[in-house]
């Protein structure tokens, strides 16, 4: 406690506390204090946007809830959420959520996905590492025109996801043209880390509970 006082941390984690104390699990890509873009993310249609959020051996997550500007439009529309091993063309999916036939909804407003429950870890978990791990979060909605998710700009990099050094976790991680209709893919093959200018101006806020 005293070093804590010593170098002014504070005694309980502000972020949870502005969360309202929430029952453990509670994870988010960033923090809801962050800059949030005011045109937000538009979710092209057809594109699957996949963000990492780190997650805690022991977590029980059986819930993605996301924040909606603008519904997904008219046409064919789906929309869901699955939760997959990590953010490689090589991590497999763990869990989706039902496919909504409204797509992203509810404008101006948070949609929350219902996953089946997923318990992170070797033991007792079923993620597969033991310690925390970084799971990826995929978004995808179908329509006439995308809907627009709130987000929090990435600024301008050159360099595609952020990833500067081998081993970092790109910021963003998207495939286009996906035509995945109501299913999740089994693996994220064909997915790449978003470049600036295309969708990397922008990653979608998250949360996992």
């Amino acid at each position: 406690m005293a070093d804590l006082a010593s170098a002014r941390y504070p005694q309980a984690y502000e972020e949870w506390m502005l969360d309202g104390q929430p029952g453990q699990p509670y994870r988010s890509n960033f923090s809801r204090r962050a800059t949030l873009l005011a045109a937000g993310l538009a979710a092209t249609a057809g594109t699957g946007f996949m963000v990492p959020v780190v997650c805690q051996q022991g977590d029980v997550i059986s819930s993605i809830t996301i924040g909606v500007k603008t519904a997904t439009s008219s046409g064919t529309i789906h929309g869901w959420a699955a939760l997959y091993t990590g953010l490689t063309t090589a991590a497999t999916l763990i869990a989706q959520s039902a496919d909504d036939t409204s797509g992203f909804h509810g404008s101006g407003a948070a949609q929350t996905f219902t996953i089946a429950s997923h318990l992170v870890g070797t033991d007792p978990g079923t993620t597969g590492t033991s310690g925390p791990v970084v799971l990826g979060v995929l978004l995808y909605n179908e329509g006439t025109t995308g809907g627009v998710l709130d987000a929090l700009g990435q600024g301008s990099e050159a360099v595609a996801g952020g990833v500067y050094i081998t081993g970092q976790v790109p910021l963003l991680f998207t495939k286009a043209s996906m035509s995945a209709g109501a299913t999740a893919p089994a693996t994220l093959s064909g997915f790449a880390a978003a470049t600036a200018g295309t969708n990397m101006a922008a990653s979608p806020l998250v949360i996992l509970h």
